[in-house]
């Protein structure tokens, strides 16, 4: 199974520094195969359109409930 996450937001590294790109994310299973603007879909993909959209492979959501449940006043 493969997933082509189109037209995100991708902070990609460089030997410079950082930059901000429009791109495309290619995943097999659980592992990212291919990352750039020239990344094109496979006729077995499935796309998710990203337009618009940060995409940030590995980013958890900060807004966790850890100690739930019974310790949530802590």
């Amino acid at each position: 199974m493969s997933i082509l996450i189109k037209g995100g937001r991708l902070l990609l590294s460089e030997t410079d520094g950082h930059r901000w790109a429009t791109g495309n994310v290619r995943i097999e299973g659980s592992r990212i195969v291919d990352i750039g603007p020239d990344v094109e879909p496979h006729s077995d993909d499935t796309v998710v359109d990203a337009a618009g959209k940060i995409v940030a492979p590995g980013l958890v959501d900060t807004h966790v409930h850890l100690r739930e449940p019974g310790r949530e006043d802590e």
